[in-house]
């Protein structure tokens, strides 16, 4: 059965979608089959990996408004073990009638259970907000990793999404977990590299995840050739991070297929 895990933020600029897609590719290259699935309506899960607007034959909007069925919109990658499903750049309009289906508590629910047994890990890139459409992910994961910069603003959306996790554990999801705070973009030997460790250290001592993620300018060079930092540089120090991440995560979640 596989494993499905949330990379949400309430704040953008946090390193969210680089997260969520480059997880979701170092778990394929680990010989784990991975479904990455995008509900941002901001839809940067697509070029990240290469996929043109023309590309896309539909969207978890489709299949959630019952236009299409689900196998017909996972689309494959470069990556025999990553599929993928697109999120389209949603208008005003579009964005609100994804905010009200997804009201409905079981919809999403419905829609991955028959398919979960055929993924090690589905992979969730969620809205940058903590209401409707990310609370109704949280109640079918199993765990949520939140990224997050140096600085303290964004430790302060930290906070609010442990909170808000705690909620909805409480109400819906008695199962879910932290898998971890992940620093993303993370300066070495700075002030600030230095104050928001000791902050979440202090805070929140048992969800820092033992890797950061780098400031590594290779992954802004790799969104123009529109491929993940994993591909674009192996080798790149932000490579060797997300890599290691899954690495631990492969560890300690022990996940079988059927």
């Amino acid at each position: 059965m596989g494993k499905i895990i949330s990379v949400t933020t309430p704040k953008g600029g946090e390193g969210k979608t680089t997260t969520a897609v480059n997880l979701a590719v170092a778990f394929a290259q680990s010989g784990k089959r991975t479904l990455l699935i995008d509900l941002d309506p901001s839809g940067q899960c697509a070029p990240t990996l290469g996929l043109k607007s023309s590309q896309i034959s539909g969207d978890l909007l489709d299949v959630l408004t019952f236009e299409k069925a689900f196998k017909s919109v996972i689309h494959k990658t470069f990556d025999n073990n990553l599929d993928f499903i697109p999120m389209r750049q949603l208008d005003y309009q579009a964005e609100v009638k994804l905010s009200n289906i997804t009201s409905d508590e079981l919809i999403l629910k419905s829609v991955l259970d028959s398919e979960i047994y055929s993924y090690h890990y589905i992979i969730f890139d969620c809205p940058p907000s903590l209401i409707g459409t990310t609370t109704n992910i949280l109640m079918i994961a199993d765990s949520v990793i939140i990224p997050v910069r140096a600085a303290r603003s964004s430790l302060n959306e930290v906070a609010r999404v442990m909170k808000h996790i705690d909620l909805v554990r409480m109400k819906y999801n008695s199962n879910l977990k932290v898998e971890g705070i992940l620093l993303t973009m993370y300066e070495q030997n700075t002030k600030a590299a230095y104050y928001a460790k000791k902050v979440l250290l202090r805070e929140f001592p048992n969800f820092l995840f033992q890797y950061v993620i780098p400031k590594n300018v290779e992954v802004s060079e790799s969104t123009f050739h529109s491929v993940p930092i994993l591909v674009y540089n192996p080798e790149a120090k932000a490579s060797v991070a997300y890599r290691k991440l899954a690495d631990e995560l492969i560890g300690r979640n022990s996940v079988h297929l059927i």
